[in-house]
């Protein structure tokens, strides 16, 4: 038991933040992977119209994905200006 104790401290337990990072990356990557699939979707078709909506959208979401902190002091803002 001391064998595995010393390796599970060794490698470090996973922090709260450090859970919080890889699930934020998994969201990101699979947002990518669903504009990537929308794009090729509507490229297939050839609706640029729709494609440029699935680019411009997916931008949004990413962005709001990867910076909360800055859309949620927006939010804020924008709510205590009403």
């Amino acid at each position: 038991m001391g064998f595995f104790n010393h390796l599970v401290l060794q490698a470090g337990l996973p922090t709260l933040g450090g859970i919080e990072n890889w699930a934020l990356q998994i969201v990101q990557q699979a947002i990518v992977i669903i504009i990537i699939f929308l794009i090729t979707k509507h490229l297939a078709k050839f609706k640029f119209g729709a494609i440029i909506v699935c680019c411009v959208v997916g931008g949004i979401v990413y962005f709001t994905v990867r910076n909360w902190d800055v859309v949620a002091g927006w939010i804020e803002a924008f709510m205590n200006e009403l």
